[in-house]
């Protein structure tokens, strides 16, 4: 049996590195707690957001209160925030809990749910707040907060600052190096894309059972682009030291 590596996520890396050593990270953690809790959290409601998704009348209300209409689509959205919300916070523990050498995973896991649940789930939604807002601003904004919204609920979780000034350090750390920021980022949406492409030809159209397992079980996967995204904000940190 081949002796497990340990991943120094605490220190300088080149791109090339960063994705060799996501790999290897991904290998030495699959099957294990990471990607069951993954599964067990994000799955369910990637499932219920991708069928929501696949109702074509969302001309009738699904629930009506008042003047208040909530169509199958803003439930799709909803279900499909709190897949990305798990996915990454889930993610941002389960690195800080690998880093510490923790072996209580079950409660490590519950004491951050406990204290930063709803601090990190803000921080997502703050995340996308912005990143909505600058793509509206013409587009270019948006692109250019693309590399520091990927690594900002991490510093976010970590510091527990003010959202504004975590968005600040990002902005910073990413000055740093500013090509290997955004090949890390553009590469990893590149193959979520491609990826989703690649499934959406071999899978048949009309088996929506399938494109939906297939779909949703590429969300949970998708969601361990997390990693490194870490990585990489350990790597400007550990560059932004040095200069």
């Amino acid at each position: 049996m081949a002796e497990e590596v340990f991943i120094d996520f605490n220190k300088s890396r080149t791109t090339r590195e960063i994705f060799s050593d996501y790999w290897a990270f991904i290998k030495s953690v699959f099957g294990k707690s990471y990607v069951i809790t993954l599964g067990v959290f994000v799955l369910p409601f990637s499932l219920i957001g991708g069928y929501l998704l696949t109702q074509e009348d969302f001309e009738n209300p699904l629930i009506n209160l008042g003047s208040f209409e909530i169509y199958h689509i803003h439930i799709a959205l909803l279900f499909s925030l709190m897949a990305k919300f798990f996915g990454i916070f889930l993610t941002c523990i389960y690195v800080n809990m690998y880093m510490s050498g923790e072996q209580d995973e079950i409660g490590y896991i519950k004491r951050n749910f406990k204290e930063s649940a709803f601090f990190a789930l803000s921080a997502t939604v703050f995340m996308f707040m912005v990143q909505f807002l600058g793509l509206c601003c013409f587009i270019v904004p948006g692109i250019m907060l693309m590399a520091p919204l990927s690594i900002f609920v991490y510093d976010a979780i970590n510091i527990k600052q003010s959202f504004f000034i975590s968005l600040s350090r990002c902005v910073n750390l990413c000055r740093t190096n500013w090509k290997q920021s955004f090949s890390v980022v553009l590469l990893c949406y590149s193959a979520i894309i491609i990826t989703s492409l690649f499934f959406g030809q071999i899978l048949p159209e009309g088996n929506t059972v399938a494109n939906l397992l297939v779909s949703s079980a590429l969300t949970v996967l998708s969601e361990t682009v997390m990693v490194p995204f870490i990585l990489l904000y350990y790597s400007l940190a550990n560059q932004n030291m040095q200069l």
